[in-house]
């Protein structure tokens, strides 16, 4: 019954989704907009478990003066006092506008900054030439940074206008490939969980 349950409440609340969603009746009934503030609630819920589950390990690792603890007071002074300023003014309030904007935006654009160099690497090691596919990848991928640069167009008149096309036809055409298999495979996922095949997520594995 353990298992049979949440299996059951996950195929019921998937037909559900399905019928709200994509079905005329679903939508006259305004099972969507139902269904919708129940992913609002249940988000909330994942939050308030996440909450609760940084606060238990973090706590831990301060407790018990593991390696690196002072990362994890800090993690937990922060989100509790941020959440203590946004539940007293709101989060449009000035003073967690301050924080976020001051702090989290510049932190953000920080990290953002630091993956360059982390792309920079990872592009060296697979521009070197050992195959025929790493042959096309780095001449494909020197025609668009060039292009794209301004240096290209000073060099080659219309190098910036091949770059363009090739990021609009070609590479466009492969990810939107790539969107449309991903999305087909979320769709078998998803009908695998609603029969019950899947059960993964209740702690099992495969069809038994």
């Amino acid at each position: 019954m353990r298992k049979e349950l949440p299996l059951l409440i996950t195929t019921v609340f998937g037909l559900l989704m399905v019928f709200g969603r994509w079905f005329w009746l679903g939508q006259l009934w305004g099972i969507e907009s139902i269904t919708d503030q129940w992913i609002i609630i249940s988000n909330g819920f994942a939050v308030a478990i996440g909450v609760v589950n940084l606060t238990q390990l973090h706590g831990r690792n301060v407790q018990r003066r593991r390696e690196h603890w002072p990362y994890s007071l800090v993690l937990i002074v922060a989100m509790y006092g941020y959440m203590a300023i946004a539940l007293y003014e709101t989060v449009e309030g000035p003073t967690a506008t301050w924080l976020y904007d001051g702090l989290f935006t510049p932190i953000g654009s920080a990290m953002f900054a630091l993956i360059a160099f982390y792309i920079t690497s990872a592009a060296y090691r697979v521009f070197r030439v050992r195959t025929r596919e790493a042959t096309v990848l780095m001449i494909c991928a020197v025609i668009t940074m060039l292009g794209m640069a301004p240096i290209g167009e000073v060099l080659i008149s219309g190098w910036h206008s091949v770059a363009e096309w090739g990021m609009d036809v070609p590479v466009s055409a492969a990810f939107r490939g790539i969107t449309i298999g991903a999305r087909l495979g979320f769709m078998a996922t998803a009908m695998r969980i609603i029969l019950g095949l899947e059960r993964a997520h209740l702690g099992g594995y495969g069809a038994s």
